[in-house]
């Protein structure tokens, strides 16, 4: 998907403020369409000030581009990545964009039915774009903020968009500002010792592995967070991936042109054809075996203190440090470390988190489908609307948790139906937007 179309149009003059048409368009979704008082029937794009528009682009642009979505978003996260906190007396799209390290994500969300306003936006929608073709869309539009901006502001501007564009040109630069981006911060405000031992971190294992460690633990402590993790999993418990990553190899093949939960499933099908349980409940030795450990590792034990688990590639001895208490919940951790290997090709160092990156996303979906799949689950239901009671019967059937149950019979109800890249159906429950988002 690469479809993105942003354009500022600047108003017929006089018009000093510098008030422009907005449009946005990613995928099938026109996230600017519109009822506007005066109008006769909806139109394409709002109403802005270039001028606010470019600078919170600019301000903004290093965690639009690489800050992943927050489960429970801080006001600084809401200011940085929601169109709506631009503000200045206007009505902008109710957009909220958040960075997915190779792609960029879009949520817009309808006003309902009968608000009162100026303007009322129409669309509900979850889409997403590769990060190039938003790096190229987000440069046209400075572009065009530049040349609508008032006289008044454009020095300013001018400035603010060149100085970003020599950070985005110097690597040294670069590396500072997505690790300032990752780890929760405005440009300029993170602790230097925080961004210094980062970048030590990732000259040891890849960046990406270290990023998604530092967004499930983000702020002052995530480095030493992090290290803590890697030093106790160094001794954790052992395994090796290699075997479940190669089984499943077929699936990464087609990986780049799935989205990630697909791509989860076709990989978790791929392995259970492969150990020949299409549908079975996969008890703790079939998935010790798979990943190579003991199955005492399984069982309940005391929780680790950190907000991830972390799989571990360390002086060629691979690891598992499973964080969770209870024995389902360590299992669905050890299928996620397994997705995690074949997602990435077996890194050096992954970590298994709540945050709402494509990687995580993958590990979740994978594991959800390796150990509950959706034929066995249905095989085991006599009914298409199964009570509590029942939901409780396939989580003890399938050794899971009961959330592990619901999540796989409303994400792919979810997902089945709503496509992304494709405008949902007006009016929608905004519940069903971050479902939506969560699962995409």
């Amino acid at each position: 998907m690469s479809n993105i179309h942003f354009s500022l149009v600047a108003a017929p003059s006089p018009n000093p403020d510098g008030i422009s048409e907005l449009e946005m368009a990613v995928g099938g979704a026109l996230l600017t369409r519109l009822i506007r008082t005066e109008a006769q029937g909806t139109v394409t794009s709002v109403r802005v000030p270039a001028a606010a528009l470019g600078f919170w682009i600019a301000d903004h642009w290093w965690r639009l581009r690489w800050e992943p979505r927050s489960g429970c978003p801080s006001e600084s996260w809401r200011m940085a990545h929601e169109m709506n906190a631009i503000g200045n007396g206007h009505a902008w799209p109710p957009v909220t964009i958040w960075g997915d390290r190779d792609r960029v994500m879009f949520m817009s969300r309808a006003d309902p039915p009968g608000v009162a306003g100026p303007v009322r936006f129409l669309t509900n929608a979850v889409t997403f774009v590769p990060s190039s073709g938003f790096e190229a869309a987000m440069d046209g539009l400075l572009d065009d903020a530049l040349s609508a901006a008032p006289a008044t502001d454009r020095v300013s501007l001018v400035a603010l968009v060149n100085a970003l564009r020599e950070e985005r040109s110097s690597p040294d630069y670069s590396i500072w500002r997505r690790i300032e981006a990752v780890s929760g911060y405005d440009t300029d405000e993170a602790p230097e010792a925080l961004i210094t031992r980062l970048i030590t971190l990732e000259e040891t294992y890849d960046a990406a592995d270290v990023e998604e460690a530092v967004v499930a633990a983000q702020g002052s402590d995530a480095a030493t967070t992090l290290t803590a993790a890697i030093e106790q999993a160094a001794r954790g418990a052992e395994v090796d991936f290699a075997l479940a990553v190669r089984m499943a190899k077929s699936s990464r093949e087609t990986e780049d042109r799935m989205e990630p939960w697909v791509a989860a499933e076709v990989a978790a099908e791929t392995l259970r054809r492969e150990i020949g349980l299409p549908t079975q409940p996969l008890l703790n030795k079939g998935l010790a075996d798979l990943g190579e450990i003991s199955a005492y590792h399984l069982r309940s034990h005391q929780p680790a203190a950190f907000p991830f688990a972390l799989r571990l590639i360390h002086r060629n001895l691979q690891t598992v440090l499973l964080s969770a208490h209870w024995s389902h919940d360590r299992r669905f951790q050890l299928a996620r470390a397994i997705g995690d290997a074949i997602w990435t090709g077996n890194s050096s160092l992954g970590a298994i988190s709540n945050v709402a990156t494509s990687r995580q996303k993958f590990q979740r979906a994978f594991a959800a489908a390796l150990l509950c799949p959706e034929e066995g689950l249905l095989q085991f239901f006599d009914t298409a609307d199964p009570a509590d009671s029942d939901i409780a019967a396939a989580a003890r059937h399938f050794h899971v948790n009961e959330k592990t149950v619901r999540t796989v019979l409303v994400n792919k109800h979810l997902m089945e139906r709503r496509r992304l890249g494709q405008p949902l159906s007006d009016p929608l429950d905004a519940s069903r937007l971050e479902e939506l988002a969560d699962a995409a």
